[in-house]
């Protein structure tokens, strides 16, 4: 059965005569999971939002991501939606009387589904599919009595999931949250529980032990910039979360210029900021180690530490600025990108060279337990997700047969 044969396609737009104060909760891509769901925001008026925001959702109506298909954002309005406003991003599916809104969603999700969707986008880079064609995938279908069915089977186990991942998270998270609190205690306050402290003036980082120097981020640290032009260097790196890594240089995964000559290259021991989109993007990690010589993108701010300077310390210490947001209350107010030459008053605090080393060991040492408990975590939290999304494929294609007298 095809999509459109049993839903309708964006049924109902906000008009641009919509009164400036009208006041609704947005969706946009980013607060909608294949794992978790819709995640909705805070109100905005018409004025305020952006000019995607023209979609009407009502309860049942099912959300399908448009653009970064790979992303598999797909989800069902199940409550009372009142003045909830989605972006064009999304195709919004109003079932028909031909299928149940719950199966509708499960449906889309499937495995059959969601090769089509992905093989029918176009680009590369950023992914996405015209209405149109997502309308004429097919979906799987039964009928009506099996559809109840399938849906409230598939309702009950994946909350049985849904509840062990949800703890699995909230055990991450208390160990996410012990990994900063460790991390920031150690470079501002040192190792020595007896230290005599003193103020540090500096709003995010609070005292200090006497003995520390506080003083411009220029003082101790320099702009490095070495242009990869004429050079041809082939280590291709990125900031992915806080670290950096390596990426394939032939790989098409991602936006990759013609040319690598506008890249800077850097080396072990510098520090990468990413200072780009800050007024739109609040959840990255900014600040990165350089372990490995080799090319990365200009747009990125790469700093040398001088001889006062061990760089883990000071990757540490900026981690800290990092995970504290500091970079957005820089310059007065927030700004959509800074440079060196925007942070370089900022005042930073370093101990002795010596106490440096020790901070950094202790912290290595801490953070690579926690690094390991967090690994095993999250590869069964992504072990679970797996499951929920083989049982929802096998489940609406009849690959795993149910009772559907018990469910119905």
């Amino acid at each position: 059965m095809r999509l459109k044969d049993v839903a309708f396609v964006n049924p109902r737009t906000l008009d641009e005569s919509t009164k400036g104060d009208y006041k609704f909760r947005y969706i946009d891509i980013s607060s909608v999971s294949a794992d978790n769901g819709i995640i909705l925001g805070d109100e905005i008026t018409f004025q305020e939002a952006p000019s995607r925001a023209r979609r009407i959702v009502k309860k049942d109506d099912v959300l399908v991501s448009t653009v970064r298909t790979y992303l598999r954002a797909i989800a069902n309005i199940d409550w009372d939606a009142k003045d909830i406003i989605a972006s064009t991003g999304f195709a919004v599916y109003t079932p028909n009387n031909k299928i149940i809104p719950r199966f509708l969603a499960y449906s889309i999700k499937s495995t059959k589904a969601i090769n089509q969707i992905c093989s029918n986008s176009k680009g590369v880079s950023y992914p996405a599919i015209q209405a149109q064609v997502l309308s004429s995938i097919e979906i799987p279908y039964w009928d009506l009595k099996r559809q109840e069915a399938i849906a409230a089977y598939l309702d009950k186990e994946c909350e049985k999931i849904g509840r062990k991942i949800e703890l699995l998270e909230r055990k991450a998270d208390a160990y996410s949250r012990l990994r900063r609190s460790l991390i920031n205690r150690a470079v501002t306050r040192g190792l020595d529980p007896n230290v005599s402290l003193k103020p540090s003036n500096i709003e995010w980082v609070g005292d200090i032990p006497v003995h520390w120097t506080i003083s411009r981020f220029a003082y101790f640290f320099a702009e490095h910039n070495i242009s990869n032009k004429g050079v041809n260097h082939q280590n291709l790196l990125s900031l992915s979360f806080g670290k950096i890594i390596r990426k394939n240089i032939d790989s098409c995964d991602g936006l990759l210029p013609a040319s690598f000559e506008t890249y800077q290259i850097v080396e072990p021991g510098n520090i990468i900021f990413r200072f780009t989109d800050l007024q739109n993007d609040h959840k990255s990690l900014r600040v990165g180690l350089v372990n490995e010589e080799g090319i990365i993108t200009s747009a990125y701010t790469c700093v040398q530490g001088n001889k006062e300077t061990l760089p883990k310390f000071a990757f540490y210490m900026l981690h800290s600025y990092d995970i504290k947001k500091v970079f957005y209350k820089l310059g007065g107010g927030m700004r959509q990108s800074l440079n060196y030459r925007t942070i370089k008053d900022m005042k930073v605090v370093f101990p002795p060279i010596d106490e440096q080393k020790e901070i950094a060991a202790y912290l290595d040492e801490k953070c690579a337990k926690i690094d390991a408990i967090l690994e095993k975590i999250n590869t069964e939290v992504e072990r679970l997700k797996e499951l929920k999304r083989s049982l929802i494929n096998e489940v609406v294609t009849g690959q795993r047969a149910i009772d559907t007298e018990s469910h119905s």
